[in-house]
């Protein structure tokens, strides 16, 4: 799910057993679909998945079941799960 307001922007993964979140806070006067824009750029850097509309951290990839997620934090570790 994704949130932007004047200040932030929220990206939070849609995988029901996943409370894993990523926000950005925007200290720069740009317009919120910049920063929009910008959050989801940097998100999909760092292995955050959009699919349909939803969104999946690192730890959740979409093509696997939801038994193989690592919903304990592989996303804060910094390793990229394997697809």
């Amino acid at each position: 799910m994704r949130s932007t307001r004047k200040a932030t922007t929220q990206t939070i993964c849609d995988c029901d057993d996943c409370m894993a979140y990523k926000l950005t806070a925007h200290i720069q006067r740009t317009t919120p679909d910049q920063q929009a824009a910008g959050h989801h750029e940097k998100a999909a850097a760092e292995g955050w998945t959009d699919r349909e509309g939803r969104d999946y951290c690192p730890g959740c990839p979409p093509a696997l079941p939801v038994e193989g997620h690592d919903h304990d934090g592989l996303w804060a570790t910094g390793d990229v799960p394997a697809a």
